[in-house]
């Protein structure tokens, strides 16, 4: 293990490049399952250094923003250290579902580009083929004096001479931006030193080691996949296992067999991917995997569940998985990654419901209670080493253990602000508390310390959280407002859940007055119409669908006397099954139910595009790329898992896969 005397990770890099040359520093995995490629150290290092020429050749300079649009891949690997090493700022992004996506895409990319101010973007060759030909004369404004430039160009610079950046641990390292698709993003200032600090901290948490092997999946933009997963493997010595989200998605098991063939000892998780595994990988499948390598799994990313946890642990327990390796932890982008964690494994402890939801402290309860009034609360361990985490009350003080409260967390590992958003970062990266002398970070979570350990309780803030990435309601509220039946500016998107289960998207919205006259009209002919468009638009737009849908009188929505809606206030109302001004309440499964007795089409063709309409809610092209329609991955996942149940075959569904590719594979037996 080098000794901690770096002051950022270019250091570190170097340095393994000449201690370790040979050392594999990542291994892609091009189908999920086969290696197809692999670097050492010493490539990674000569990668980068070549990269870090490029940049500069093209005249970037130290603290210039480089737009990094690229899957998971070696090529991002290179791309993103070499920016590292010239000493400009990369900006890494999500890429938008092929080209038939970016006209959609551009809708919540341009407000990143215009805060980021790039000098470079760099994509794949397909993506800059369409910003260099295809973009309006309006649009084409946007990029003036940005270059424009494929991961292939910048890689196939050869002959040129790198001049090593001066790097300070002050430096920013790079800009993690808080969401791409929201309409006013905020770029994150990772600074070198914050790197350091926190790789540090999650090297003890996770138990990392020289070889060790991580296996990662989640996406390289967030900072999950990017700071745990990639750096702080190579902090540590180690090797990333490396696949892209996608094929996780469509096959669950490849993320735990790359673990046990490649005898893996960690791994970064959202809880939904271990409710993935459970409903995906088979008995049968279970008997091929070894998880007896594994030494620790960060689950995060989103609030993690008691109950399925430890379902899911019992389970592969079968497979040598040992019972402190899932160990749930809590972070956000504002402190690199991560700032607590349980090294014990899951943990958890039970709570009189009633008295945390209405009084706001901990008392113990029996787990005999009904669940209408116990609640588990799960550990998220300890404050990080030379870190702080302080439970803030209404008066900015210091709350004592078992109160609930504001999160807050002050350290080295808290970053450096928002990227030209000072009004921003002093609300959130310049919090007070009573008889504190340094600044505090602002979670806008509420949780409490109980005997010393971090257990999170709930969201202040409205950020909707499913399948670990963000949402944010006032987004999917201005999409919505197209919808000329519902009343402008009546509109919420929030979280819902039940006991143990993972969050899901509910709208409730205002109905124009003149189309509920007749309500018995409105809902056999009016009601599926309307259910429609707002499910397309947020498939569409977000890649995720409302399982709950209600529908209101005109004045039913509370707001405030300025006009704002009481977000908290009417959720907590319209939880309820009746309520004054409710319409019509639609449930997940009332929409999709794939097939009804009775439901039968003449041919394969048509039953295979009503199964996918009725399951990804989307409109069917047969010769479009199944993943390229727009539809949430898991979506995609579970109308493949119904065709196969229906026609008892399974079906290879790859990048290109087309609805008439499947239907050939039927006819094929």
């Amino acid at each position: 293990m080098l000794p901690n005397t770096n002051s950022n990770i270019v250091e570190v890099l170097q340095k393994r490049a000449i201690g370790h040359p040979d050392r594999e520093c990542i291994i892609f995995l091009g189908d999920g399952e086969n290696q197809s490629d692999s670097m050492t150290y010493y490539e990674n290092d000569e990668a980068a250094r070549k990269v870090a020429a490029s940049i500069q050749k093209r005249g970037i300079s130290k603290g210039d923003r480089v737009l990094v649009i690229l899957p998971n891949s070696l090529e991002f690997v290179k791309i993103f250290y070499g920016c590292l090493y010239s000493g400009v700022l990369a900006v890494p992004l999500h890429e938008p579902a092929g080209t038939k996506q970016i006209d959609l895409y551009m809708e919540t990319f341009i407000p990143t580009l215009k805060i980021s101010k790039p000098s470079l973007l760099i994509a794949n060759i397909e993506i800059v083929d369409f910003l260099r030909k295809n973009l309006t004369p309006k649009k084409k404004e946007i990029f003036n004096g940005i270059e424009i430039a494929s991961d292939k160009d910048i890689l196939g610079d050869n002959d040129i001479e790198y001049i090593p950046a001066e790097i300070d641990n002050k430096d920013t390292a790079y800009l993690q931006f808080t969401s791409g698709s929201t309409g006013a993003p905020k770029g994150i200032m990772i600074g070198h030193d914050n790197i350091m600090a926190n790789l540090e901290e999650a090297q003890k948490f996770m138990q990392l080691k020289e070889e060790k092997g991580t296996v990662v999946w989640l996406p390289l933009f967030h900072d999950f996949g990017l700071a745990a997963g990639l750096m702080g493997a190579h902090y540590s010595g180690g090797f990333v296992v490396l696949m892209t989200p996608a094929h996780f998605i469509r096959k669950p098991l490849r993320w735990l067999a790359a673990i046990s063939k490649f005898k893996c000892a960690h791994s970064y998780v959202p809880p939904f991917a271990l409710d993935l595994c459970m409903k995906k990988i088979s008995e049968e499948e279970l008997k091929n995997l070894d998880l007896s390598c594994m030494v620790s799994v960060t689950d995060g990313s989103e609030p993690v569940h008691y109950l399925p946890t430890k379902n899911f642990i019992e389970r592969f327990s079968k497979c040598g998985l040992k019972s402190d390796v899932i160990r749930p932890g809590f972070g956000l982008a504002e402190m690199v990654i991560m700032f607590s964690g349980c090294k014990t494994g899951l943990e958890g402890v039970c709570v009189n419901r009633n008295v945390l939801e209405k009084e706001g402290r901990l008392e113990l309860a029996d787990e005999s209670l009904l669940d209408a009034d116990k609640k588990m609360l799960v550990n998220l361990g300890t404050q990080m080493d030379g870190h702080e985490i302080v439970i803030k009350g209404n008066q900015n003080q210091s709350l004592p253990e078992g109160f609930e409260g504001e999160l807050t967390v002050s350290g080295p590992s808290v970053a450096q602000g928002y990227y030209n958003n000072f009004e921003a970062t002093e609300e959130i990266f310049h919090q007070k508390i009573n008889g504190k002398n340094q600044y505090f970070l602002t979670t806008g979570d509420s949780a409490l310390i109980w005997k010393g350990e971090l257990y999170f309780t709930g969201r202040i803030k409205d950020i909707i959280i499913i399948r670990g990435r963000n949402y944010y309601p006032h987004d999917i509220e201005q999409a919505l407002s197209l919808v000329g039946e519902l009343r402008p500016g009546c509109i919420i998107a929030y979280a819902s859940k039940k006991e143990n289960e993972l969050e899901h998207l509910t709208t409730a919205v205002e109905v124009r007055a003149d189309l509920i006259k007749d309500l018995v009209l409105f809902k056999d002919y009016v009601l599926p119409t309307v259910d429609k468009k707002i499910i397309n638009i947020i498939g569409e737009s977000f890649k995720i669908f409302p399982s709950e849908r209600i529908y209101l009188e005109p004045g039913t929505i509370a707001k405030t006397s300025s006009g704002k809606i009481r977000h908290e206030y009417n959720r907590q109302r319209f939880v309820q099954q009746n309520f004054e001004g409710l319409v019509e309440r639609i449930f997940n499964s009332q929409v999709r139910e794939f097939l009804v007795d009775g439901e039968k089409n003449s041919s394969f063709e048509s039953e295979i595009k009503t199964i996918f309409e009725k399951i990804v809610l989307l409109t069917p092209e047969l010769d479009q790329p199944i993943l390229d329609m727009g539809a949430d991955s898991v979506v995609i996942v579970e109308f493949v898992d119904n065709i196969e149940k229906k026609y008892k075959q399974d079906f290879e569904v790859e990048e290109n896969t087309t609805l008439r590719d499947i239907v050939r594979q039927i006819n094929q037996v």
